[in-house]
């Protein structure tokens, strides 16, 4: 149906209106000027003592007067069938309106669309977290492609024909019902990414994941990525017992996760997708560990390893291999414990000329940082310091040269600190990291940076602000209206302004602080961070 038959349509149905509430109006002009409804209104007032009552639809008043009243209306059957015939029009006339109002949500901008750029737009909507599909459920969230699906038949269409829109399968729950056949279907052979999250749910069980994977297993051709996080070891080593010999031509990302168990409990499996996973160039491992020395683990360009206890740890040589392994990676993620390294020993520098990002945190941040020769690093990540780690990784870096060289992180740009307790940063710091632009603060002692920053801390010798190069500043902990405000005009005043600041939403209970602001830089706002990214 066209736009023009549209609007024709809806043309129609409003003349129609027009005439069925004339018609309306002539039979209540009708009504109330026929004698016998006047003597009859005037013989209510006058018993019930009624001054009267205006307005346009005063004529109802006595007419919802119980009939089984002693003073009910007795009127004319010529006044009780226009009565009858006004009822009738005014049904008539709420489904002409009725009808406008659902053709006019077509004329809406946002539903004239076309497909080209509908579907892109889909894409990224399904791309979203999701939260676990419940299908017949009338209190769950339903799941985006089935949300779009719904609005219009243009938008059903769309949907249904878009394979990438039924690639995303989130499953937190133990009866997704027809969901996961449905996503199969419509997915139509496009690679398929699937997150099974346990932790939601104590019925997501082993067996129950067992016979999830029963259903995936013949589609693993396509599996572009896998996520499976639980707290239980035996979920793992079914899974493990699925994925031992298989083969995933297509994975790119795998992700076993034991989280949340009680105790330092650890997984090992022998083996894992031994039949071959090409593409595979990106893993997390949470409390696993498969053989190091063997693929799947070569040729990543992303390695994410958490909390290893005694027997997952890896020893200095297996971490040593399994870089060499990987000459390409580019992301590197270490948290908690996941190497074993003897205090008193000294162990010769592992050389990542590809790094891009890193994090690291636990026990060995100082002397892992120390031990990492990383001189193409832009983003660098440290979490969970206690003041004394913070201030032996403060010490340890070394101050590069005036033409720039020397130092340990050259092309560094980034720097994050996560739960850090730090002592005051010192000139010294913001010397050995001269070129950051984006610095992110979560619940790390917010206040001591915007000391730092304000013109009074500027070096004496050049007058020169601490990381004048900074432009973004993220700030996701307590923070000090006056202070980041006198830092961001400050900073301006010296044009070395900051162009970006993200706050956590509790900041923004005084908008009119945000205002002020917003005069001198750009304001977003944030509800929370994902620490588990």
């Amino acid at each position: 149906m066209g736009l023009t038959t549209i609007r024709d349509i809806i043309a129609e149905l409003n003349r129609q209106a027009a005439e069925h509430q004339a018609h309306r109006l002539l039979l209540i002009k009708q009504i109330t000027t026929d004698p016998t409804y006047q003597r009859e209104v005037k013989r209510l007032q006058e018993s019930s003592h009624w001054n009267g009552y205006s307005g346009s639809d005063s004529w109802r008043v006595f007419l919802n007067i119980p009939s089984t009243d002693v003073n009910s209306p007795q009127f004319s059957p010529a006044v009780s069938a226009l009565v009858n015939q006004v009822h009738s029009n005014e049904a008539s006339l709420s489904c002409i309106r009725a009808r406008i109002d659902a053709l006019s949500t077509f004329l809406h901008p946002v539903l004239r669309l076309p497909p080209e750029v509908l579907v892109p737009i889909f894409k990224l909507g399904s791309r979203m977290p999701q939260d676990d599909p419940i299908l017949g459920s009338s209190t769950g969230p339903r799941p985006f492609p089935l949300v779009v699906a719904a609005v219009s038949r243009q938008w059903r269409e769309i949907a249904i024909k878009t394979p990438d829109l039924w690639t995303n399968i989130t499953i937190r729950h133990p009866r997704p019902y027809g969901w996961i056949p449905l996503c199969l279907e419509r997915s139509r052979g496009q690679p398929i990414d699937i997150t099974i999250d346990c932790r939601c749910s104590n019925l997501l069980t082993g067996p129950m994941v067992d016979h999830l994977l029963s259903v995936f297993m013949p589609h693993i051709h396509r599996w572009r990525r896998f996520a499976l996080t639980s707290s239980d070891p035996a979920t793992i080593h079914v899974v493990g017992a699925r994925l031992a010999d298989a083969h995933a031509p297509m994975l790119r990302h795998l992700q076993l996760s034991l989280n949340g168990s009680s105790g330092n409990q650890e997984v090992i499996l022998h083996k894992i997708l031994q039949g071959g996973a090409e593409a595979l160039t990106s893993v997390r491992f949470d409390s696993l560990a498969t053989p190091w020395d063997s693929a799947p683990l070569v040729n990543l360009t992303t390695l994410d390893l958490r909390w290893l206890w005694l027997q997952t740890r890896l020893h200095y040589e297996q971490f040593r291999h399994v870089l060499s392994a990987s000459p390409n990676i580019r992301a590197l993620i270490l948290r908690g414990t996941y190497i074993n390294l003897h205090t008193g020993r000294a162990y010769p520098p592992l050389s990542i000329p590809t790094l891009r990002y890193l994090e690291i945190s636990g026990d060995h941040v100082c002397r892992m940082s120390s031990l990492l020769i990383t001189p193409s690093l832009k983003e660098l990540a440290l979490a969970n310091l206690d003041e004394t780690e913070f201030r032996e990784f403060v010490a340890s870096l070394p101050l590069p040269n005036a033409d720039g060289s020397g130092g340990r992180y050259p092309s560094l740009q980034s720097l994050s600190l996560l739960n850090a307790s730090m002592c005051t940063p010192t000139k010294r710091f913001t010397r050995a990291l001269p070129t950051i632009t984006h610095l992110t603060v979560i619940n790390s002692a917010t206040s001591k940076f915007l000391q730092l920053f304000r013109k009074e801390h500027a070096d004496t010798e050049d007058n020169e602000l601490s990381w004048p190069h900074l432009r973004k500043l993220t700030l996701v902990d307590e923070v000090d209206y006056f202070l980041l405000y006198g830092v961001v005009r400050e900073r301006a005043a010296l044009d070395a302004p900051l162009e970006r600041i993200v706050l956590n939403a509790p900041f923004i209970h005084d908008e009119s602080l945000v205002a002020t602001l917003e005069k001198f830089v750009e304001v977003d706002i944030v509800k929370g961070v994902d620490l588990d990214h």
